[in-house]
């Protein structure tokens, strides 16, 4: 069950990001099937997909950050800000038809995210679980 505020209603909390980390595994995933396959379009389209994910993602959990006064709250968003910043990066290269949809792409894709989530957010759920805000006990961080 999710923290409540005052008022009754759901505080967005852990079990909320980490069914959103399991879709970004997913998304990787399928980007690296479609990718194997040789269909680009699509695996362009899930590439769009990962980004607007990520920044829904980034901004939700940032919001989960402060309303909790994470402590780690500037460290953890900057690494945000980079990824986000990659990933722009990666949409702009894609739409000028310049970016090689590539495993060693898709493999860079996953070690970035398991990297994130196995550092700052494996840290924030730990905190968040530390100070009730969490009802479970940490475990190992999601693989993807």
């Amino acid at each position: 069950m999710l923290p409540t505020a005052a008022g009754g209603e759901k505080i967005p909390g852990l079990s909320e990001m980490e069914r959103e980390h399991q879709l970004q595994i997913a998304l990787v995933d399928a980007f690296e099937k479609a990718v194997s396959a040789n269909a680009r379009v699509e695996a362009g389209r899930i590439l769009e997909q990962m980004a607007d994910l990520s920044e829904m993602h980034f901004l939700a959990e940032e919001l989960v950050m402060r309303l909790h006064q994470y402590p780690g709250f500037h460290e953890h968003a900057a690494e945000h800000a980079i990824l986000l910043k990659e990933m722009h990066a990666l949409r702009r290269e894609h739409a000028a038809g310049t970016l090689d949809l590539t495993l060693d792409l898709a493999a860079r894709l996953r070690r970035t995210l398991a990297n994130h989530l196995g550092g700052t957010d494996f840290a924030l759920s730990a905190y968040m679980r530390r100070a009730g805000i969490a009802g479970k006990a940490p475990g190992a961080p999601p693989s993807p």
